[in-house]
């Protein structure tokens, strides 16, 4: 699943990102409230979790105004508010689940993968841009019919680009996505894994697919 996960504590935003990174998911972590309301309402997500107490905006602020925005992302709580009125008024506002702080990571990754289940909004299982083909399901990668042999940390960095296809992926969200939260890693080599991918998925003598955005990072550019 595509997941976001909205938690103002760096390592703990951290600790839950490498979890479900090594459950097999995609993670997008942001540590505002209101940067979160904003990536689930412009970003096709499959499932959320959420802190109560952010910057920016809080939790519960936030469920309520993506809800009101008629965003069904299946969301999860997870919170040091564990009073019965804030277990209430999570799941009244539109929460799927509500996970009280502390807690085992094995059962919080049950519970996401749980509400992950629940949710009818699903995103596709093959994500297409142009004759580019990937699909998420048996994670196979392939262009104009032709299967591509792609490390896993290549077809993470590839996936992270197809979702946000012709968006700017920043390096900094790049190394988040296909490299542990405590790894040193360069711009040179994240560089260096994006020029493997694109030799890749290129075709020759046609424009590639995956273009270098100055200073900031790479976009895929899909063909209109």
């Amino acid at each position: 699943m595509n997941i976001l996960v909205v938690e103002d504590n760096k390592r703990l935003g951290n600790i839950l990102r490498q979890g479900l990174i090594e459950d097999g998911h995609q993670v997008v972590l942001s540590q505002r409230g209101d940067d979160g309301r904003d990536l689930l309402l412009e970003t096709a997500f499959d499932a959320a979790v959420l802190d109560v107490m952010l910057p920016g905006l809080d939790g519960f602020s936030v469920l309520e105004q993506v809800r009101e925005r008629k965003c069904l992302v299946p969301i999860l709580m997870l919170t040091a508010k564990d009073s019965m009125r804030d277990i209430v008024h999570g799941l009244n506002l539109g929460a799927d689940d509500y996970l009280t702080k502390p807690f085992q990571i094995q059962v919080f990754i049950a519970r996401v993968r749980a509400i992950g289940r629940r949710s009818p909004m699903l995103q596709p299982k093959k994500l297409l841009a142009g004759d580019l083909e990937l699909d998420t399901s048996s994670r196979v990668a392939r262009r104009a019919d032709n299967e591509i042999a792609l490390t896993k940390k290549e077809y993470t960095l590839l996936e992270l680009l197809m979702r946000r296809a012709n968006q700017v992926v920043t390096r900094n969200q790049l190394r988040e996505a296909g490299w542990s939260y405590d790894a040193e890693v360069s711009d040179s080599s994240v560089d260096f894994y994006m020029h493997s991918l694109r030799s890749k998925i290129d075709i020759n003598r046609r424009e590639s697919l995956i273009r270098t955005v100055r200073s900031l990072g790479y976009t895929l550019a899909v063909p209109k």
